[in-house]
């Protein structure tokens, strides 16, 4: 293990701790996050302050110079984040994920991944558009693969394929652990309105070679016989999969939502109606629309805690998650999408033409609601 030498493992982070490192960074986020949307990607040194407060460490596993921090507490992080720049926080939230799912892969693979670089970022593209084919020792793949949120910042990516069956049978779902080297990213593919920091471009491969090893096949998700499971066996990584990226998802929608309603309340503190009279502050019919989404949205943002608290407590006490609660919570998680896009229309024509993050999110709700 000398060539590990370099990762720091068992590493203990408080989730206040970690919390507070994220709440550090957000005057910063929140002050760049119409450059981030001009730019369309997250600037570099944004990256690597996500990268110094452990955001892309926080679900990894501890060996690897992970810090295994409880799902309830990462997706709060990924809230706040978001609640400064709806972009940033997407990123941070989605690729923030990866590391738990390559701890589902074999520990080969989880080498290939971390064993010289601990902070490894890893994108993804899920959707199986491109073309995969068996081959000796693993499988052929090219093709394009879009969306890929975050992938100029990222060595390796999650690409979704259908691998063909041996003989008769149905395709089998798998994800595929490809280095970004081997893709070429197609930047003029992301020209959008919401979302645009995300940098969420079309990754190309005109052929890449996959050992069966940096593979994750669905029917081990399904099965609970994921190969990481051999090296990954406590209970944060005996979550639900589906659940995990679900509310990777949620989380910053929720956190975006919030943003936009905390700089309506900020620009309309002291504003005079067009039509004169007294301050728009003083409305009842706006205080009344107000109330009822700032209520509805911190709602959405509580039951992610609660939820996840309840989860984890169950598979720490060896039980299995009952099929209603894991639906649930997939409920949940898509409704908290509508709760926050119906609580930032709210407010309805008060909005200001420069109230910029009110716009982002309303271009950024709709999208994530496909997700969940």
């Amino acid at each position: 293990m000398d060539e590990l030498a370099h990762i720091v493992t068992g590493r203990t982070v408080a989730p206040e701790v970690f919390l507070s490192g994220i709440d550090a960074l957000l005057p910063t986020i929140r002050a760049r996050s119409a450059e981030v949307e001009r730019l369309g990607r997250i600037p570099d040194d944004i990256m690597r302050d996500l990268t110094g407060a452990h955001v892309f460490r926080a679900v990894q596993p501890r060996q690897w110079g992970g810090l295994e921090l409880d799902p309830a507490t990462f997706f709060e992080g990924m809230v706040r984040i978001a609640s400064a720049c709806g972009s940033t926080g997407w990123v941070a939230s989605v690729v923030g994920i990866h590391p738990w799912q390559v701890a589902l892969f074999a520990e080969a693979a989880q080498r290939d991944v971390w064993a010289n670089n601990p902070d490894s970022r890893i994108s993804s593209s899920l959707a199986p558009t491109g073309k995969v084919q068996r081959a000796s020792g693993g499988f052929h793949l090219s093709g394009r693969w879009g969306f890929s949120s975050g992938v100029d910042h990222c060595e390796w990516a999650l690409l979704g394929g259908h691998v063909p069956p041996v003989g008769e049978g149905t395709p089998e779902y798998r994800t595929f652990l490809v280095p970004v080297r081997d893709c070429a990213i197609d930047h003029a593919s992301w020209n959008v309105t919401g979302l645009a920091g995300t940098g969420s471009k079309d990754l190309v491969i005109a052929g890449a070679f996959i050992p069966e090893h940096r593979t994750h096949s669905i029917l081990d998700v399904y099965q609970r016989s994921d190969p990481g499971f051999a090296v990954n066996d406590r209970p944060l990584f005996r979550l639900p999969w589906h659940l995990m990226f679900c509310y990777a998802i949620a989380s910053p929608s929720i956190g975006a939502a919030t943003g936009a309603l905390d700089a309506f309340i900020e620009n309309n503190q002291m504003r005079i109606s067009s039509f004169g009279g007294p301050q728009v502050a003083l409305n009842p019919g706006l205080q009344r629309r107000l109330a009822s989404a700032l209520t509805e949205v911190d709602a959405a943002r509580t039951r992610v805690t609660k939820t996840w608290r309840a989860l984890l407590s169950l598979v720490e006490a060896g039980q299995e998650i009952p099929y209603e609660r894991r639906a649930q919570c997939k409920y949940e998680g898509a409704h908290a999408l509508a709760t926050c896009a119906r609580g930032v229309r709210s407010p309805g024509d008060e909005w200001r033409p420069h109230d910029a993050r009110r716009y982002a999110v309303s271009a950024l709700l709709p999208r994530p609601s496909g997700h969940a």
